[in-house]
């Protein structure tokens, strides 16, 4: 997991206002970020190798949103996957960002689950 300024510094280029380019993507659906002890955190496996948003991670947001949370959404991305053929959406994002996106779409068709914690 990233912070903010992490984020801004795996872009390996300068940003102005680097930090606040993770929350901006954060906003703007392009990337995940989940509350990490008062903080912000990001997993690093939403970036590609320049340190930019992998461009599936908005479709698959905006596919989960109606039914997780951003807690919800990074255990569905890190779990196992059937229509994935058993893996982690997030170890299939960048080397199959269709199939994700497909699955992403399929939960969230899917009715939201609750709990019924005691």
């Amino acid at each position: 997991m990233l912070d903010a300024a992490g984020v801004a510094g795996a872009l390996r280029r300068w940003v102005p206002l680097g930090a606040t380019v993770a929350e901006n993507w954060a906003r703007e659906r392009r990337i995940l970020g989940v509350a990490r002890g008062g903080a912000t955190a990001y997993p690093a496996w939403q970036f590609d190798q320049a340190g930019l948003p992998i461009g599936a991670m908005r479709d698959v947001i905006l596919s989960l949103r109606p039914v997780l949370d951003a807690e919800g959404m990074l255990a569905w991305l890190r779990a196992p996957c059937a229509t994935l053929g058993g893996r982690a959406p997030c170890d299939a994002l960048r080397e199959d960002p269709e199939a994700v996106k497909a699955a992403a779409r399929q939960r969230g068709a899917e009715p939201p689950r609750y709990s019924m914690a005691v």
